[in-house]
């Protein structure tokens, strides 16, 4: 069964008596929408006077600290390092719905892109918007970001020629990254240079999980790409995913050693005679299907090709 995730509202963490830290680590805001957001001492700890940058706010939060980006919150990133998650343990959640997530834009180099270096960074709810040309990578998760967990982001190209090749990078060797409610919709035919993969691990990618998410591409190879590397117990439950590329777009590709559980799973890919799912270490659950131009048939049935 599908979970909803329900981005958090203001009202729930901060009410009449307003808190400024947990057991955890503090808690702080950020907003540049708000008038007066500004990157001091001064601001930071109310959503009514909110730092202005979420890069800032990283730095100066703490260690497992808890993070708002408020409504309407948007930031252009023009380099590899202007964002960096790289305080352990703190928990970034953006609040709105709709048009009023929070977004970080991509923008004027090819570098540019949302750096996690640090272990146990939680992530929820933002848009990330490739708007520059053939960027390297969206967002990436470095080797040192073991546990980093994102949920409810949604990426996205702006146009045939601005967008990212990649949309999320991992490390080899970054165990236990988990991505939940992720949607990622790619620009109609696909990028003039055609992206290589939606997510895509380096090397190994022990107890990587992906559920909950919905994927429409154009990629010239594995929109989910593990196969580099032998990962153990992997999991992928409840993806939708369609990579419309008919040369050599495929969906989910393991390594052949990689052990793992995968289920509820429909992919559409548009290369001839190509499964949705592959790597022989998997256990496959009955309930992924696959389909593709012509002559491969599993579960889903195209009046157009099959027969």
């Amino acid at each position: 069964m599908a979970v909803s995730h329900t981005p958090l509202q203001l009202q729930t963490v901060y009410t009449f008596s307003p808190l400024t830290a947990t057991l955890a680590g503090n808690i702080r805001f950020v907003g540049n929408a708000v008038t007066g957001a500004a990157d001091d001492t001064a601001h930071g700890r109310s959503p009514s006077r909110p730092w202005a940058k979420l890069d800032y706010a990283i730095t100066n939060a703490g260690v497992g600290a808890t993070i708002y980006v408020l409504p309407g919150h948007a930031e252009n990133i023009a380099s590899a390092t202007a964002l960096n998650c790289d305080v352990a343990g703190q928990q970034i959640i953006g609040i709105g719905r709709g048009s009023l997530v929070p977004k970080i834009t991509l923008t004027t180099h090819v570098g540019a892109t949302w750096n996690v270096s640090a272990a146990n960074v939680y992530i929820e709810n933002f848009q990330l918007v490739g708007n520059f040309l053939n960027i390297a990578s969206a967002m990436t998760i470095a080797a040192t970001a073991t546990g980093t967990t994102l949920v409810g982001i949604t990426t996205r190209d702006t146009s045939v020629i601005l967008g990212a090749l990649i949309q999320i990078s991992i490390a080899a060797l970054t165990s236990d990254v988990t991505i939940d409610g992720y949607k990622h919709y790619g620009v109609a035919g696909g990028l003039t240079a055609p992206a290589t993969n939606v997510i895509v691990a380096v090397g190994a990618a022990d107890r990587f999980t992906l559920v909950n998410s919905v994927i429409r591409t154009h990629c010239s190879a594995a929109a989910v790409a593990l196969s580099a590397a032998a990962s153990k117990d992997i999991y992928i439950n409840e993806v939708d995913l369609l990579n419309t590329d008919t040369s050599a777009g495929l969906g989910i590709a393991a390594h052949n050693s990689t052990t793992g559980f995968v289920d509820n799973v429909v992919t559409v890919n548009l290369k001839n005679a190509t499964v949705g799912v592959s790597g022989t270490g998997l256990s496959v659950g009955p309930n992924v299907r696959y389909s593709n131009a012509v002559n491969a048939y599993a579960g889903l049935y195209s009046y157009a090709v099959d027969s």
